[in-house]
């Protein structure tokens, strides 16, 4: 994976950070996308401590304007994109998980930005960078396991179940062209935030280092057009259900 060039939303923190560590620990320079700039600093320091590579791109995916200088920031770094990591999503805000949550009872702007965060921004990110993807490029999607569906998580639940339709179609519409396409979808994992929000839950869940060594297999191998659920550690291929 060396001098390969890689993107990842959501680098501040979590699974996110672990993608990103794990990607320039094999030698990638990573641009670290997200809006904390204060974190991102940090996963940035964290990487040139293991020798690694990296830049700070701050941005709020759920803002137009935000995202498409984001795009033009990366295009003006770099004429080739191999690697391109959609991490970034909404589940929580400042003092609140949106879980356990009636539809209806959600404010119009959390549904918006989870869709922006979770969808929108992917779709737009992988329509930038495709035509500086070459052969042999992959882009990874992050998911969601909810084995009880979606109730209480409405806005997050629909817009994981998108991007997985997402991966498929972009894995089938490009596979002329020689890029690879996948989704993870993690099960309970004991990110800072989950630990924060579920303290008993994640005694028992995975680590973000665990989802972060699927993703760098993912990078590294011919694998295409495919979910893969991932449950403390151990991966099967499938849709969630």
């Amino acid at each position: 994976m060396k001098d390969k060039f890689a993107v990842v939303t959501g680098a501040s923190t979590g699974i996110g950070r672990a993608i990103a560590l794990a990607l320039a620990k094999e030698g990638a320079y990573v641009s670290l996308v997200g809006k904390n700039e204060e974190k991102l600093l940090e996963t940035n320091n964290l990487i040139k401590e293991i020798g690694g590579k990296s830049k700070v791109f701050i941005c709020d995916l759920a803002n137009d304007s935000s995202l498409e200088a984001l795009i033009a920031s990366i295009k003006n770094e770099t004429k080739r994109v191999d690697v391109l990591a959609n991490v970034a999503g909404i589940w929580h805000g400042k003092d609140e998980v949106y879980a356990g949550k009636d539809f209806e009872s959600f404010d119009e702007k959390v549904v918006l930005d989870t869709y922006s965060v979770g969808l929108i921004a992917p779709t737009l990110l992988a329509h930038a960078f495709i035509p500086l993807m070459p052969s042999g490029s992959t882009i990874i999607n992050l998911s969601g396991t909810f084995e009880n569906g979606g109730k209480g998580w409405l806005p997050y639940y629909v817009s994981k179940r998108a991007i997985e339709d997402l991966t498929i179609c972009l894995s089938q519409e490009l596979a002329d062209k020689g890029v690879r396409v996948n989704c993870v979808s993690p099960s309970d994992t004991a990110t800072e935030e989950y630990e924060r929000f579920f303290p008993d839950d994640a005694k028992d869940a995975q680590t973000p280092e665990e989802v972060a060594k699927l993703f760098v297999e993912l990078v590294n191998n011919d694998e295409t057009g495919k979910v893969f659920v991932i449950k403390k550690g151990r991966v099967e291929e499938g849709f969630h259900k």
